[in-house]
């Protein structure tokens, strides 16, 4: 490079793969100047030269499926800009299907496709085989079309990308090493490298295998690993298309794309081997690894079924190299917690050609105006905890993550690898009780309970898997009797200080202002008035509050409040999570119940809704609370860890003479529905306000300034043109899960974030927001209108409602 090194950049990019050339193109596009990227040897000469370079535009969820569309569009008009050739070509994909199953699966992937503007049809067989002559198709039941996927040359799309960042003043420089990076007062001002020192404003780890690497110089958790990924290539088959639609057998695990008369293929190992644990050689470039047939076997069986050809043509290689996954197969990037302007991009999980363009759009946009133009939460980096920087954990889970991919993707399909992680204080006496336990954030919990003489292990079904009749009887134990659930894995967070009040005034959308003892819900908003998170607080102190958060997301909340308090006031917050077990007591005879453990008076006039008190159980001191997820009057005891099992033991002996039934976390997310309470995440995320998800209750415009008010106040001002609405069924056997379009008057009008089965009103229950076509809407428009939600290439008629199927007065929990 003939440029001279900087000593000072703005933005400093580690890492020439197209995720970091495509975050410099994007930030170069808005007008960043001094921005430079250094590369440790040559662009795209990590792993994203050995790419298949599929355009799939259908992934995981919206989100991420956008970021794909996006790239469609550019890689298609990238050589005009930059005069360098991607060889994007617009191809379309077919899915075909072996199951059932599998049918499905794409039958509810389609409908959602088409919710996010991705044209998709079931085709038949024999138009299948038309569009891809060669193909057989034995063993196949029916095939999906996607006509707008693509595919791209990673290496020309690459160098495409870094032309037109050069064009905008980016800074590229190879073959230079980043060796450390340094902060000061909680933010990175610089980066260390073979050549010099450059200080800077940002650094975006976009490092590819070497993210994790890159991360630990800053102590900041990247949890990836890499494993062995394969794919061969034949020599051009006579008679074969030069180009034909790519082909995914997700149920022979392979993958197939034409490659000028020969076909690419390749799959998704279902045991993968990892790779790198002990580092990553130094002169690693354009590296190959050793060919591996036996671990190749079940991808070159599928393709002679699937094109009998290949059997008698000629393989013209066998290409194995490393590719990177996470723990849950989702990708990382934004700002990473605990340090400003520390950008990641990294983890791709053999999608980074199809992601790379929306990716680096996205990390632009964040490091350009602080936030992204869709929530990303799904690949949000604050999602992950620090423990998963372990060697271990990340080894023995990438042995699974790589070909989750193709598995089928049923609702609530749990992990089996690199567990348990954490455990709570009661995990044997419930494995004791038959809990079949899932994974949240580390935690097991118990999702439901086996009776006697039942396996407890997952059998998955679209629509009844076979804990269904066990989470009934948990569900409906709670609706007329009384239950016990495990919720340790609640988050919790401590803030304390004489500014306390200050700090939470203007964090919380509610008023915080409390007596003690006094239990608020509260929205936690962004500056454009969307959910951040939403939590209940509790008044401990005058200078104390206890925030209780959602297990998933204690990284990410924990941040936003420590984010939120200014250098200047005399408050700080602290993650107690560990520190407490949860278990609550729920259904109309908790009462009945508590009273057994407890001599404090229980009543409604003593100790009424939305209340906290220390109180004798056992002999521990835990802060009850009365408050309720599921829709029913109950107490949630927040336990010092280590009285926990002697408590637990207690409510056992005393409810078990009362028919008190064990709840897993089925029950728990069934009953949440049917009351109409909101997940964030699912039902209510940065992009959405409190009055759009009919929780206006939560926010007191009247108390003063508060982060995200004057959003709330321009979105009143201006009215909604969109409402979230509860949905229930009119045919008792669907299964809503999420992602279902919703119609209204036979048009379409949005798609269910959340759905279960609603055990007490004898229907699938769902949520949804309804948009309005035409502008403005109203309580009167959304329930004049006759509405159908799609299930499986059905629609099925539906109550729509603004309150919740079950006690849409909410008087349950205070009775």
């Amino acid at each position: 490079m003939s440029e001279q090194f900087p000593q000072h950049a703005r933005a400093v990019i580690i890492g020439g793969g197209i995720i970091g050339c495509s975050t410099a193109y994007h930030l170069s596009k808005i007008g960043w100047q001094d921005v430079v990227l250094l590369e440790r040897k040559e662009l795209a000469s990590g792993t994203t030269w050995a790419a298949a370079g599929l355009v799939t535009q259908l992934r995981q969820n919206r989100q991420m499926s956008n970021l794909v569309r996006y790239a469609t569009e550019l890689y298609a008009n990238l050589e005009a800009e930059t005069g360098v050739a991607t060889g994007y070509i617009t191809t379309g994909a077919i899915t075909v299907c072996q199951t059932e199953a599998r049918r499905s699966e794409w039958l509810r992937a389609a409908a959602k496709a088409r919710t996010y503007g991705i044209e998709v049809h079931e085709i038949t067989l024999k138009e299948a085989a038309e569009m891809v002559p060669g193909m057989s198709t034995s063993g196949l039941i029916t095939a999906f079309y996607i006509p707008k996927d693509g595919q791209t040359n990673p290496e020309d799309t690459t160098q495409s990308l870094a032309k037109g960042a050069r064009l905008g003043g980016v800074l590229i420089f190879q073959n230079t090493a980043v060796t450390d990076i340094t902060t000061r007062n909680g933010a990175v001002c610089g980066v260390k490298t073979e050549k010099g020192d450059i200080s800077c404003e940002y650094v975006v780890n976009c490092a590819g295998m070497w993210g994790r690497q890159v991360g630990k110089m800053v102590n900041v958790s990247v949890p990836m690993h890499a494993a062995e990924h394969a794919h061969a290539v034949t020599l051009p088959i006579k008679g074969y298309k030069k180009v034909f639609p790519s082909i995914r057998d997700f149920d022979g695990l392979t993958y197939f794309k034409s490659e000028n008369g020969a076909i690419l293929f390749g799959g998704f190992e279902t045991v993968s081997i990892p790779w790198g644990r002990e580092g990553i050689p130094d002169n690693f470039k354009f590296t190959q690894l050793q060919e591996n047939w036996d671990q190749f076997e079940t991808f070159t069986n599928c393709a002679f079924e699937r094109f009998p050809d290949i059997q008698g043509a000629e393989i013209r290689h066998l290409e194995v190299v490393p590719e990177s996954f996470t723990p849950d197969t989702f990708f990382m990037i934004g700002e990473v917690p605990g340090l400003k302007n520390f950008l990641i991009g990294c983890g791709m999980n053999s999608v980074g050609i199809a992601s790379a363009a929306g990716v680096g759009r996205a990390l632009a946009q964040q490091m350009d105006r602080g936030y992204t133009e869709e929530e990303l939460w799904p690949v949000d980096i604050k999602r992950c905890f620090s423990w998963q920087q372990n060697t271990k954990y990340v080894h023995d889970r990438i042995v699974e993550s790589v070909g989750v991919s193709y598995h089928k993707h049923f609702p609530n399909r749990q992990r089996t690898t690199a567990r348990p992680v954490i455990l709570t204080p009661i995990h044997d006496r419930l494995k004791a009780r038959g809990a079949c336990f899932s994974q949240t954030a580390g935690w097991e919990r118990a999702d439901w309970f086996a009776p006697q003489g039942v396996e407890p292990v997952h059998r998955y079904d679209w629509r009844r898997p076979n804990w269904f009749d066990y989470q009934a009887e948990e569900h409906l134990a709670v609706r007329d009797n009384v239950g016990l659930y495990d919720l340790s894995s609640m988050g919790k967070l401590l803030v304390q200080g004489r500014d306390a009040l200050t700090v939470m005034q203007y964090l919380c959308a509610n008023d915080m202002d409390v007596k003690t003892g006094k239990i608020v819900y509260t929205p936690v908003l962004n500056v454009r008035g969307g959910f951040e998170t939403d939590v209940t607080v509790t008044r401990l102190a005058e200078d104390q509050f206890f925030i209780v958060t959602a297990g998933a997301t204690v990284v990410h909340d924990l941040d936003h409040f420590r984010r939120g308090i200014s250098a200047y006031a005399h408050a700080c917050v602290t993650d107690v999570t560990h520190g407490y077990a949860m278990l609550a007591i729920m259904g109309p005879t908790a009462r009945d119940l508590m009273s057994a453990l407890t001599d404090e008076d229980l009543s409604d006039s003593a100790f009424p809704f939305a209340t906290a008190l220390e109180i004798d159980v056992a002999y521990a001191r835990p802060l009850a609370m009365r408050i309720s997820y599921v829709g029913e009057l109950g107490w949630e005891l927040y336990i010092p860890t280590m009285f926990a099992a002697p408590v637990f033991d207690a409510i056992a002996e005393a409810g078990e003479k009362m028919g008190m039934k064990y709840v897993g976390m089925q029950a728990v997310n069934s009953l949440r529905l049917e009351t109409g309470c909101r997940h964030w995440e699912s039902d209510i995320t940065p992009d959405d306000t409190p009055f759009e998800a009919g929780l206006g209750f939560g926010v007191k415009l009247n108390k003063g300034d508060f982060c995200g008010r004057n959003a709330l106040l321009r979105k009143k001002e201006h009215g909604l043109c969109r409402k979230m609405v509860m949905f229930t069924l009119k045919d008792a056997d669907p299964m809503l899960h999420a992602g279902e379009p919703i119609f209204r008057n036979g048009q379409r009008a949005g798609e269910i974030t959340s759905g279960a089965y609603g055990f007490k009103v004898g229907a699938a229950v769902g949520m949804g927001y309804v948009n309005h076509p035409e502008g403005s809407i109203d309580d009167d428009w959304i329930i004049s209108g006759e509405y159908e939600i799609e299930v499986e290439d059905e629609r099925i008629a539906a109550v729509a409602g603004l309150k919740s199927p079950y006690d849409p007065k909410n008087e349950r929990v205070r009775m």
